[in-house]
């Protein structure tokens, strides 16, 4: 089995439980604290300090890697690392302490609301807390990606989820809310000793060489906008809370309940391609052929739509059931339930444009036409702002789910038309014929699951979603192999898929 099957084999595994653990924590807080006003203000006073958590961890990941194999190239790749790692100590620092002294003041700003502003306030000056460590963890964690350890770095990002899970099981009765930030904190500090205990302290960095800010300031150039485009979907989730909190209690925590399900897929497949087809696009760059950079592309296209487009489809089908199977329980009731189903259906879109994106923007960081994503990430916010103040007024909480697909069509279609002229054209052909057979496969899947899903709904919830993914899965692939998806066999076997995209489809 090649190294590239192995570790991407590896980096899917690693990142469903990543993505599966960062489910159960959503399931625990919605478990023990609901739809209500404390859930309310934690998930309302985290999206800040996590802004600058996301900032760190892809931004750092998507700016440290090219920037390491030059310096490596160079025969100082662990002296480059050793000066991020110290640039990035006291940067990291400085925002956590900035952070926790403003957070009684901005925090109200996002949550304005007197029944929990303390929570909100003192969550955000917990999370702020954990950039210290954040910030070192993302350039590990990048280093990890550099040295193609993708599963490791994912694996350390878990560690992170699971403590923010045991955090708030253990220690709720006691502590509240507060249990699931400093079950974050604590992860972070595990992470931090993993990396670690993992390379050794001899081997973590030079701890006598002197940081050369030179090349620390000429990394951060490259680094904030990278960081910041990253940061622009967070932002926009940002908007959309601050418009939530003014609404009804209950609508902050449900539509995070529902983003957080349905951006599953974009995170598992979304991401995971366009984290596979990097390399690839990093050699075409490396080698100046342009022509091997449009096939990255468009299988990363392909490849990604081959699995986000059925598993949507499924989701809407399904929707309210899995959000009774993945959250109705204790605090968690029906209405919630109800509310949580009809936010998630308008947040769909936004999985589809995003994945989209996702593959586009390894386009841009590989060109190293960064500034183009911020451009267009500005014009996406813009877009939000005044997406939000119409519909909110319109359709109130289904408006701001709504908001977020809109913008995500409005963002995925601006940047692939750019990298489309700046690469000179992409097969759209070849890519509108793999969309094609997805499409139909999908609907295929949709009209077996509609006959049969009159005589199941007596079932088991747990039983008949099972079932049905099931039956639709199978029914899915085997469309797709009758029609001959070259997407789906190039899937199964890396090499082929490595060796027409050197030679030419």
């Amino acid at each position: 089995m090649s190294k590239l099957r192995i570790a991407s084999i590896l980096l899917i595994i690693s990142t469903l439980l990543l993505k599966f653990s960062s489910m159960l924590r959503d399931l625990v807080i919605a478990n023990y604290f609901g739809s209500s006003h404390e859930a309310d203000a934690y998930l309302a006073a985290m999206i800040i300090p996590n802004t600058l958590i996301l900032f760190m961890l892809t931004g750092m990941k998507e700016a440290f890697l090219p920037s390491y194999y030059k310096y490596n190239a160079l025969g100082k790749g662990f002296s480059h690392l050793t000066n991020i790692v110290k640039g990035t100590f006291w940067i990291s620092l400085a925002i956590s302490i900035v952070g926790m002294a403003v957070s009684p003041f901005i925090t109200p700003l996002v949550y304005p609301k007197a029944e929990a502003v303390d929570v909100a306030v003192w969550t955000a000056v917990i999370y702020f807390a954990s950039v210290f460590l954040v910030g070192i963890n993302a350039v590990y964690e990048g280093y990890f990606d550099a040295q193609k350890k993708f599963s490791f770095s994912t694996f350390s990002q878990t560690s992170v989820v699971l403590a923010t899970i045991g955090g708030t099981i253990l220690l709720h009765d006691r502590l509240g809310i507060y249990s699931a930030a400093l079950g974050y904190f604590i992860g972070t500090v595990i992470s931090f000793l993993i990396k670690l205990m993992y390379l050794k302290p001899g081997k973590f960095m030079d701890w006598k060489q002197p940081m050369d800010r030179k090349e620390v300031s000429a990394f951060y150039l490259i680094f904030l906008p990278v960081g910041l485009t990253i940061a622009v979907g967070q932002v926009n989730l940002l908007i959309n809370t601050i418009f939530s909190s003014r609404l009804e209690e209950g609508v902050v925590a449900n539509l995070n309940y529902a983003f957080r399900l349905v951006n599953i897929p974009q995170a598992i497949f979304g991401v995971t391609i366009a984290t596979i087809i990097f390399p690839l696009l990093a050699q075409a760059k490396t080698s100046n052929d342009m022509e091997l950079f449009k096939k990255g592309i468009e299988k990363g296209l392909s490849f990604m739509f081959l699995f986000v487009a059925p598993t949507v489809t499924g989701m809407v089908l399904l929707m309210k059931e899995i959000v009774q199977v993945f959250y109705q329980r204790g605090e968690f009731d029906a209405t919630s339930t109800a509310l949580t189903s009809e936010y998630a259906v308008y947040y769909v879109g936004s999985v589809l444009f995003y994945s989209i994106q996702a593959v586009i923007a390894k386009g841009f960081y590989t060109l190293e036409k960064g500034h183009y994503m911020l451009r267009i990430g500005i014009i996406s916010i813009i877009c939000n702002i005044i997406f939000n103040a119409i519909l909110v007024k319109t359709m109130g909480a289904t408006g701001l789910a709504l908001s977020f697909s809109l913008v995500g069509f409005v963002y995925s279609a601006i940047t692939f038309s750019t990298l489309y002229k700046l690469s000179g054209g992409f097969s759209l052909s070849y890519v509108a014929k793999e969309y094609g057979k997805v499409f139909v496969a999908t609907a295929v899947m949709v009209v077996v699951l509609l006959l049969i899903k009159g005589f199941m709904l007596s079932w088991n919830v747990y039983v008949y979603v099972a079932v049905m993914m099931v039956i639709g899965a199978v029914v899915y692939f085997a469309v797709l192999f009758l029609t001959r998806s070259q997407s789906m066999r190039e899937l199964v076997n890396i090499k082929q898929f490595k060796r027409k995209a050197s030679e030419g489809r």
